[in-house]
Parts: C-alpha cells; structure tokens; sequence
C-alpha cells in the first residue's frame, strides 16, 4: 500500500534509481561503472552529468579544453539516445544535485569511476558522507587507470614508489591490469529523463535540454585575432575509437620492422591525430583496451609475451605519476608539496607575461605557445622545451604558472600528468636533487626535430622568409637577410629576452649552491622521487642518438 501523511493523503511512491555519476571514463565500452549501474532491474538508470565548475576539466579551462569536453559529452548522449536514454547535464555542486534528486527519487545507488587524484578527495568524500547518511550505496570502479594506485601504494609499504623502476617493480607484484570487459547490454534498461521531471526542475534544479556550449557556461573565445583558437582536435568515443585503430596499426608496423614506441623514435610535432592523450584524459577511451591492445600486438608479430613495459612506457609513466598524487593534496604546487623542493625561483612578472604570450624571442618556444593557446595542444618534445625554458634552464622562474598555463589551454591538461612533468623538468621532483648537468638550447632542441624549420614558419608566419639556418636565432640575421625576408628583429618579432648561453651557466650555478645547501642541511640526498638512471632522462626528453 502506499505511503500516506498523517492526514490520510496518499504519497506517490518514489521510483527507484541507479545514478551513473559520470565524472571521467566518459564512453560505454570497457565500463565498469555502466555495468554496475544499469545491473540492477528494479531500478531504473540515471546517467548524469554535473557541471560544477571542476569535473573533469579543474577550475583551469580555456574554450578548447572546454570545447573538448562538450564534444565527449554530446557523443556519450547519442550513445546513450541509441538506447532509449538520455544524459542528463546540470549545473551545481554535487551533494546539492544529489540532495534535490533523493527527494525526487529513492536513489538507491550512486556509481561513478575512481578519481584517484588527492585533488578530488574533497568532493568525493562530501558525496560519500552524503550517500552514508542517506543509505545511499556506493559503487566506486577502476576506470581511469591500469591499476587501482591505492593498491599499488599498498604493495609498496603503504607509501609510493619514489622511481619508475620501483613502481615497474610493485605493479608487476600486483599482477597484470585486468583485461577490458565486455561491452554492457542496455536494451532492457529502462531510463530517466530529468526533463520529464517537472517537479525536479521547479526545485532550482538547473537542467540543460541539450549539451551546452561553452559560451553558457561562462567561456568566451579569444578576442584578439593572435589567439583565435583553431578546430584540430574533436572529441567523444567514436572518434577516439577511430585514433586508436590507427594507432595500433602503427605500433604493430613498428613491431614488424623490429622497432617500438614509433612517436618517441620518430616524433612528429605537427600531428596531434597520433597521440591518445586527450582521449585517455576524458575516458573517451579505456587504458586498459589501448594497453592490451598493444601487448597483444606485439605477442601476435614476436610469438611471445612482452615481458617487460618498454613498449607501453608512456601508460606506465602515466600510472606512476597518478599513484604519485593520489595521497597528495598539495602535489600541484611548490611550497606545501612534499615530494617538490622548494626552489627560490625568480618573480619576474614582464618576463612570465612575455613567456605566456610567446614573446619571448625565441622562435621555436613561442611557435610552441601560440600553437597551445590556438590549438590546445602540443608534442611533448614542445612541452619540455616550454617547460625548461621557463625555470632552470633560462628565466629561473617557478613552474606554478607554467603548469596552470598547461592546464588551461592543453585539451589533455589533468592534474597528476601535468604537474609531474612541470616537477620533473624543473628539477623539483621526479628528478636526481637539483640536477644541472645537462640543460636544452631552444634553438638546438627544434633543429633536432625539425631541421627545416617548418614547424615555426607555421605558428609564427612572421617568419615565414626567413632563411632556414637563421628561423631558430633570427637576430643572427645580418640586416640585409632580415629585410629580405620582411622580418626586422626589433620590430616584427623581438629580439631574444635572454642570452640562454649566460642565463643556462647561472641557472646551473644556482642550481649547484642549492644543491649543496640542501645536502649540508639535511646530511644527505632528500628522499625525494627521482629517476632511475640517467638512460630514463634521455628517453624522457628525447636525446636518444638518432639513427642515420
């Protein structure tokens, strides 16, 4: 019988509901979280986006990062219109939209893929505490990475593991990633529109019909012609499973020609189709399919298991700086961060400026920005030219202001991935104590990549005419070539704002004293994370001897 008030009214009985609470992992196959969601036949399915300012994108989010994410957004509700569903995108705080949703529907569970960042800790510990005093279950899954990193720091002693080697190690201990599920049958599942909900929505509940776009939530696009962002990169499932076709037919190629890893042997700093990152950051596509997918490759073509991570070491070092940040809610910065020394950085505020509008002089760091900030993308090989630029290796300057450049304008810009590599470039973690011994020359490190030139004359048009051997120090240019070319340093692009010769030897004695400071306060080297040998810095960036 239904529930009735004192006063005798009968009260309608609230359907039940599963919420599948999309935060990451935004895709249908390889779901843990969809399967778990829609396993339940009494209830019915809530597939749910929520808009609050920092899932997935963080507070730092430009129009292409944002763009990304919608285009992720709107593929998953064609996905889900397939079968009878819909996404349903609001606005708010999370424990607001659920708190309004329980009084509307007996929620009955509520799952959602990990985030195992210590930055979301906050949040997801709200809604825990929530869905506990609700007797709201929670049905929590491994999504977004190979290994649950709680785990593996579990194995570890209870703590990380300070090298990549060490966290090969553990996670070989741990055992294998399991292997990508099955696609999930949805065509007995019923769903839930929020707009057919009228009740709901009259309780301030903000509902968006259809996926928004960037504009409606506060994001503009560039004004000034410079910056206009340029469309390369589209996002969602489909397109992602499209890249990764591609992708694996070009590991497997590399394989029968005796070789591996392909992008890093032979990188190609035009061509953001040949990378996953994006699609990886938002789900769009599983870790666990791309892993599989290439080991599997390689035991098809070599008649053997792959018995070490060599060939999917970009994923592996994805993995260990995720496992990195999962206890550390500090881990984006400097000052409060453990595993990240404090460095006296300069506070140059016309030179960060210069930097982050690619003024800088340098043809192949600013060709780098203008592509971020127009494109929302860039190589690797570009991000640590960018990212040493910036501290020690020219303007001495702290990595906190790079990394939130990143992480506005790069489309894959997440918050463990990011900031490790800004600790890592910069000396401040990840790295051998302060290391100096080797620092890029922004006019020799794009040569090494791009011999011709291209690359600059394509983001920096200014440049255009200029003579292949002057385009990465155009102020070598006698005058007569400058004008030639319609390019006067001084003029139409500035002169460089530093002598890198000079600012790398200071950078490298500084380096040196701090060294010794630390050593002589702490009688030892910090137990801080480092490399595992000198081999792994040079894969990192790049300065493997190339093959005639």
């Amino acid at each position: 019988m239904p529930p009735t008030e004192p006063e005798g009214e009968v009260v309608a009985e609230k359907e039940k509901v599963s919420i599948l609470w999309y935060r990451n992992g935004l895709r249908f196959h390889d779901s843990e979280s969809l399967a778990e969601a829609s396993s339940d036949p009494t209830t019915k399915l809530l597939p749910l986006f929520i808009f609050d300012g920092e899932t997935p994108t963080t507070k730092l989010c430009k129009f292409n990062k944002m763009e990304f994410l919608l285009e992720c957004l709107e593929d998953l509700d064609v996905s889900f219109a397939e079968h009878g569903g819909t996404l349903n995108m609001v606005l708010g705080k999370p424990v607001e939209v659920f708190t309004k949703l329980s009084k509307f529907f007996d929620v009955v569970r509520i799952c959602f893929d990990q985030d195992c960042e210590a930055y979301w800790l906050e949040r997801d510990n709200a809604v825990r505490n929530f869905c506990a005093s609700h007797k709201i279950k929670i049905v929590e899954s491994i999504g977004a990475t190979l290994w649950d990193p709680l785990q593996v720091i579990e194995a570890n002693g209870g703590f990380p593991p300070l090298t990549y080697s060490q966290f090969c190690h553990v996670s070989k201990a741990v055992g294998p990633p399991p292997r990508p599920r099955d696609d999930v049958d949805l065509s007995d599942v019923e769903f839930i529109d929020l707009a057919t909900a009228e009740n709901l929505v009259s309780d301030n509940l903000t509902l968006f019909p259809t996926t928004p776009s960037p504009e409606m939530l506060g994001i503009e696009k560039e004004k000034d012609p410079l910056w206009k962002e340029k469309k390369i990169y589209n996002g969602g499932e489909r397109e992602a499973l499209k890249y990764y076709v591609k992708r694996i037919e070009h590991e497997k190629t590399a394989f029968l020609e005796g070789t591996f890893m392909p992008n890093r042997k032979d990188p190609d700093i035009f061509n953001p189709p040949k990378s996953l990152s994006p699609d990886l950051r938002y789900g769009c596509l599983s870790v666990r399919k791309f892993y599989w997918a290439a080991m599997d490759a390689w035991e098809e073509v070599n008649g053997r298991e792959c018995g070490t991570y060599t060939i999917v070491s970009q994923l592996i070092w994805r993995e260990f700086f995720y496992c990195m940040s999962a206890n550390n809610p500090f881990y984006g910065e400097m000052e409060r961060n453990p595993i990240c020394i404090d460095v006296p950085w300069y506070d140059i505020p016309e030179q960060l400026e210069a930097f982050e509008n690619g003024k800088t002089g340098f043809p192949f760091i600013d060709a780098g920005i203008r592509q971020m900030r127009q494109e929302g993308w860039i190589h690797h090989i570009v991000r640590n030219a960018l990212s040493m630029f910036l501290t020690r290796g020219d303007l001495w300057l702290n990595w906190e202001p790079g990394y939130e450049l990143f992480m506005n304008y790069l489309i894959d810009g997440d918050w463990a991935v990011c900031s490790g590599n800004w600790m890592w470039v910069s000396s401040s973690a990840f790295e051998k104590s302060l290391n100096s011994s080797f620092c890029l020359d922004p006019t020799v490190y794009g040569w090494r990549v791009d011999p011709n030139g291209c690359y600059v004359k394509k983001y920096l048009p200014e440049l255009a005419d200029m003579p292949v051997e002057y385009v990465y120090s155009p102020w070598k240019a006698p005058l007569e070539v400058q004008e030639k070319a319609k390019c006067i340093i001084g003029k139409d692009y500035p002169p460089p704002m530093v002598d890198h010769k000079a600012a790398s030897q200071r950078n490298c004695r500084n380096m040196e004293e701090l060294q010794k400071l630390l050593l002589a306060r702490c009688n030892m080297e910090p137990d801080h994370v480092r490399p595992s040998d000198a081999t792994e810095v040079k894969k990192f960036f790049n300065l493997e001897e190339r093959e005639n």
